[in-house]
């Protein structure tokens, strides 16, 4: 059994939404639950390990790899240190 889904969206994003759906010549409502099914049924585990807090990107130089959250937030926390150490 299907059920309806309402969602508000501002009518700019809705215009780009409608665009997109005509340029694949799919309705706006099967595009947007393809898209849906896509997200929900993606594989998590190749994702698991990267790099997920991006504001935080390039704030160290953190040289090779791995560009993991654990070892960025240890570089940042060491930084933090550092410049807290030299104001002291």
């Amino acid at each position: 059994m299907t059920k309806v889904l309402t969602v508000r969206v501002s009518a700019e994003l809705l215009d780009k939404v409608e665009a997109k759906a005509v340029r694949l010549g799919m309705e706006r409502s099967k595009y947007l639950r393809s898209l849906m099914e896509e997200d929900a049924n993606a594989d998590f585990s190749t994702a698991a390990g990267q790099f997920a807090s991006e504001d935080l990107v390039g704030s160290v130089p953190a040289g090779k790899g791995p560009y993991t959250n654990e070892r960025i937030r240890k570089l940042v926390r060491a930084k933090w240190f550092e410049k807290r150490e030299k104001n002291c």
